[in-house]
């Protein structure tokens, strides 16, 4: 589910010790499906994905790397889903503890970083100092520059990374805004301590990690005079996101009194109906700019 967020630095911690990696394929109806049917009913949209590209890697890998992340940035925690992932993969395909590397990650506890890249680098035969070497290099590839401003019309489209960077989710969002010459900004576009730093004003209402980080891109994105609008997307199942949506519409989307559009993804959305969804509120935003 972080894929979006640390991929990348797996493929270089695991590439440093020699190891290949095989990543699952971009996602497609395929994917989705099967990962429905792998899942109980209440299940999350991204969660049912994830089981769909697990799924796809069965027969093609001796070992499935799924974390068990319970926080990656202090005094917020994720949602459970993230920490029950290894188990929730483990059951849904009956497979041997063996199969599966899954460490813990904890930012709260200091000494998670150390046992986890014991556990990763023993479960595929290398030594600890191995295991070092391979994380310090996967740590200084990970040093990214932020995309450069873009020039005209700009529309915040606000979402998990889980989401907002799956194609299969959100292309229909990001091509009906290209075809107008809108840039769409995300809040990957902006330094993470930056929002969570904006997040602290709702410290008190807002416990959980990833809510928090789209909270703090709500704020910045309301304030910055070049975002024309913003698009809020969501999941379908997720519990937070359907409390999230109406406090970030009340408490943010209102009050900065430009024009917004809350898409909530299933698996039976259209893409055709996003398309019209978005073509119409980009016509709201440039009525809005004529007045």
């Amino acid at each position: 589910l972080l894929y979006h967020e640390f991929g990348e630095f797996w493929q270089t911690f695991f590439a440093s010790l020699d190891v290949p990696v095989k990543v699952s394929a971009t996602t497609n109806k395929r994917i989705l499906d099967r990962g429905a049917a792998a899942a109980v009913d209440e299940s999350c949209l991204p969660l049912k994905l994830y089981l769909g590209h697990a799924e796809s890697l069965l027969d093609q890998c001796t070992h499935l790397f799924v974390p068990r992340v319970a926080s990656y940035y202090r005094q917020y925690y994720l949602c459970a889903k993230f920490a029950g992932l290894p188990d929730i993969v483990k059951n849904a395909f009956r497979l041997p503890a063996g199969r599966l590397i899954s460490p813990d990650i904890d930012s709260g506890r200091p000494a998670s970083r150390l046992d986890a890249i014991r556990l990763v680098a023993g479960a595929v035969g290398r030594s600890l100092p191995a295991g070092l070497a391979a994380f310090r290099r996967a740590l200084a590839a990970r040093r990214r520059r932020l995309p450069a401003a873009a020039a005209g019309p700009k529309v915040a489209v606000i979402g998990h990374s889980y989401i907002i960077r799956d194609n299969f989710f959100t292309g229909e969002i990001f091509a009906v805004l290209a075809e107008r010459g809108v840039a769409a900004v995300t809040p990957d576009d902006m330094p993470g301590s930056e929002l969570y730093a904006a997040a602290r004003r709702f410290a008190a209402e807002i416990y959980w990690q990833l809510s928090a980080k789209l909270a703090g891109a709500a704020f910045l994105f309301a304030r910055r005079p070049d975002i024309a609008g913003i698009i809020l997307v969501s999941s379908f199942g997720c519990g937070l996101d359907s409390l999230m949506n109406e406090y970030l519409e009340h408490r943010v989307l209102r009050e900065s009194g430009k024009p917004y559009l809350i898409l909530n993804r299933d698996e039976h959305t259209g893409q055709a109906g996003i398309a019209t969804r978005v073509e119409a509120f980009w016509d709201l935003v440039e009525r809005r700019k004529r007045r």
